[in-house]
């Protein structure tokens, strides 16, 4: 069993890394870490954490209800989007997002798209556009697309293995496409 510390330090750097500021499942986060807890014998933890965690719950919920009334007030001006072969289509500021764009131009593609790239940047699906830009949309068969479907599943792997207790996963990137074994390597010794 992972000790309470371990627990709470994973959790809190999963909750860093890949909340979003406008969707995360707190109720449920706060039965999960209490049952934890409490499966894991330590009642002076426990007791902290069903004071703290309401609390820092109720401040993210503060944040999120200003950060969405911030967003909501942005003007949605009319931009255009051109995509590679030269195609422009319209849309709109901070309401437009990659993933709008790829389903106006097929099911197939807003399925199967996993990044993109704004201006040269690499961009997330879901994240709004913010000007007139050129986008691209990347899929597994493209070389972005692989590597954020491998990193995204690193960190999917490599949260699983610490919630089991396993010491194998390691921070930090892959320095290149070559070093897809550590994912391998991480699965293995997690399935132990």
């Amino acid at each position: 069993m992972l000790c309470s510390s371990k627990l709470r330090a994973a959790l809190s750097s999963h909750l860093r890394r890949h909340s979003s500021a406008f969707s995360l499942p707190l109720r449920h986060f706060s039965s999960t870490v209490t049952a934890t807890m409490a499966s894991n014998n330590h009642p002076k933890d426990e007791s902290y954490l069903n004071q703290v965690i309401p609390k820092r719950i109720q401040l993210f919920q503060s944040i999120q209800a200003k950060l969405l009334t911030e967003c909501l007030s942005l003007s949605s001006d009319p931009i255009k989007i051109t995509l590679p072969d030269g195609t422009v289509k319209e849309g709109k500021k901070w309401v437009t997002s990659p993933l709008d764009v790829a389903r106006e131009i097929s099911k197939s593609l807003a399925a199967n798209a996993l990044i993109s790239e704004v201006n040269g940047v690499l961009w997330d699906m879901s994240r709004p556009l913010e000007s007139d830009c050129e986008l691209k949309l990347f899929t597994f068969e493209s070389d972005e697309g692989r590597d954020t479907f491998w990193h995204s599943s690193a960190h999917i792997l490599g949260q699983a293995s610490s919630l089991q207790g396993e010491h194998g996963h390691t921070g930090g990137r892959r320095s290149d496409r070559k070093d897809a074994w550590h994912l391998g390597n991480s699965f293995q010794a997690a399935c132990k």
